[in-house]
């Protein structure tokens, strides 16, 4: 995953949700290294298009994050 990198927003959450999103960091990265498909709710960007959970979001009104961030929101 060159040029890459991971920054979950952690802040303000419980540890429970803290060792989930490690979990989840983890599987991610298993998948990668293993040349595994990763699972599509993990995804934001597939293919230089938005994906999974990023998609739908967009599709029902959301994206606002990305927008006037130079983002293409076409999905």
């Amino acid at each position: 995953m060159p040029h890459h990198g991971m920054t979950p927003h952690i802040s303000g959450s419980s540890l429970s949700a803290q060792a989930r999103y490690a979990a989840g960091t983890r599987e991610i990265l298993e998948c990668w290294f293993e040349g595994r498909p990763i699972r599509e709710e993990y995804l934001i960007v597939d293919g230089g298009k938005l994906a999974g959970a990023a998609r739908i979001h967009k599709r029902f009104g959301g994206g606002g994050a990305l927008q006037g961030q130079g983002v293409s929101q076409q999905a």
